[in-house]
C-alpha cells in the first residue's frame, strides 16, 4: 500500500508505568485502540503507514518517540504557542511522498495546527473526523482499511429519566445523593456565577430554563472534578439516575 501519514492527538487516558515509552503505547485513548487493534491485524501494512501524536507537552512526534506519563491538556494558549513548530514539521513531513493523510483531533487540537491547507501537498487526498466519538472511531477505521466510511442510518434518541429517579448515583469515586430540582438549582448558580464550558457539546444536552448545557460540564458542577475524570457516556447516565431527561441534538 503507498506511503500514509495519521496524526491523532494525544489522550487524556494513558498507560504504562511512569518511565519513558513510546507514544503508542502511552496513549489509550479510544482513537489509540482502534489504531494498536488495526496494525495488530495489519503486521505488513505498518510499514506503510506514518503515525504521528499531537501532543499539549510535545507537539508534533513521531508515535514511537518515548515519553514519560504526563498530565497536560491542549489550552488555546498552548495551541498557539505550539502552531509554528508544528506546522514547520508538518511541512517537512510533506517531502515524504504521501498519497493521504488523517487528522484524528479534537476542535482544540485543530488549534494547534491550524493552517495546515496551506502546507500539504497539493492534491494530498485529506482526511478529517468529524462528529460523535463513534462515528469519529468508524471514520478512522475505515481510513486505516483504505475503503469509503458510510454513516449509520439509525438515529439517536433523547435519553428520559425514569418516572421514579433513584436520586442517587456514583461517578469517578464520587457517591451523590441529590433531586432534579437540586441538580438545576446547582447548574443555575453555576450559570449565573459565569462558569465556563456550559456550551462545550456537541450531541447531548441538559435544558435548564431552556438553555442547552453539556452534560459533562454540569457533572463537574455537582462533583467539583474535572470532566477528563469521567466520560461522556457516564454524565449522561449519572445525570438520568438522578432523574434529568438527556436530549440530543437533532442530526441534520
Amino acid at each position: 500500500m503507498p506511503l500514509r501519514l495519521l496524526i491523532l492527538k494525544c489522550s487524556a487516558r494513558k498507560r504504562g508505568p511512569h518511565e519513558p515509552i513510546a507514544a503508542l503505547e502511552r496513549y489509550d485513548g479510544p482513537l489509540w485502540r482502534v489504531l494498536r487493534a488495526w496494525l495488530r491485524n495489519n503486521p505488513s501494512l505498518a510499514p506503510d503507514l506514518d503515525v504521528y501524536a499531537l501532543s499539549a507537552a510535545f507537539g508534533l512526534i513521531p508515535a514511537g518517540q518515548l515519553i514519560q506519563w504526563y498530565d497536560q491538556t491542549m489550552s488555546p494558549e498552548r495551541a498557539s504557542e505550539l502552531r509554528p513548530r508544528i506546522l514547520a514539521i508538518l511541512g517537512e513531513l510533506m517531502q515524504r511522498p504521501y498519497v493521504a493523510a488523517c487528522f484524528g483531533l479534537s476542535r482544540r487540537y485543530l488549534r494547534a495546527i491550524e493552517g495546515w491547507d496551506a502546507v500539504v501537498q497539493p492534491g494530498l487526498e485529506i482526511t478529517v473526523t468529524d462528529g460523535a466519538l463513534g462515528v469519529k472511531l468508524g471514520q478512522l477505521g475505515a481510513w486505516l482499511d483504505g475503503r469509503p466510511w458510510q454513516a449509520s442510518t439509525s438515529r439517536r434518541k433523547p435519553i428520559r429519566a425514569p418516572t421514579k429517579p433513584r436520586g442517587r448515583a456514583k461517578i469517578a469515586g464520587v457517591e451523590v445523593a441529590m433531586r432534579r430540582e437540586e441538580v438545576l438549582d446547582r447548574a443555575r448558580a453555576a450559570l449565573t456565577a459565569g462558569v465556563g464550558g456550559a456550551d462545550r457539546f456537541r450531541d447531548w444536552y441538559i435544558l435548564v430554563d431552556g438553555q442547552r448545557v453539556a452534560p459533562k460540564w454540569l457533572v463537574s458542577q455537582i462533583i467539583g472534578l474535572p470532566t477528563i475524570r469521567f466520560s461522556a457516556g457516564q454524565a449522561r447516565m449519572f445525570l438520568r439516575q438522578l432523574g434529568l431527561d438527556i436530549e440530543v441534538v437533532p442530526e441534520l
